[in-house]
């Protein structure tokens, strides 16, 4: 049913976003799909890697998905300039480019500015045409 999912990552790794990742790993091994962690950073990214102790985060994650699921697993840096305003933006674009059908994605309980300012979760949910889950 699904073939590639996305998985945005925070490296700071909150209970949800661990959470996530667990639940695209048994999508994955449940379908044969494909992950693609996806970080969205202001530090460089030269040949396809950040640059620093971010990069070297990203690989270890990347390498035991891949040992844990026996999928293909890859880790996708995205370079930003100011990650809080661009990130919607980047991570709907991100999920098109790489062609995903499933996003995968940890997000916060909502609270009353939610209802103004939309979490990145909800935007991905209304401007991707790839199906997404929210994990809580």
């Amino acid at each position: 049913m699904f073939s590639h999912i996305m998985v945005p990552i925070d490296l700071r790794m909150p209970p949800s976003v661990a959470k996530a990742m667990k639940v695209a790993a048994e999508q994955a091994k449940l379908h044969g799909a494909k992950i693609s962690l996806v970080h969205v950073t202001m530090e460089q990214i030269k040949e396809g890697k950040t640059d620093g102790k971010a990069g070297a985060q990203l690989q270890d994650l990347t390498d035991k998905l891949a040992a844990e699921t026996g999928c293909e697993v890859e880790a996708v840096p995205v370079h930003s300039v100011d990650t809080v305003a661009e990130i919607n933006g980047i991570l709907s674009q991100t999920a098109a480019e790489l062609g995903v059908d499933l996003v995968v994605m940890g997000t916060h309980m909502p609270s009353i500015l939610d209802y103004v300012f939309s979490s990145h979760a909800s935007h991905l949910v209304l401007h991707s045409d790839a199906s997404v889950f929210v994990v809580r």
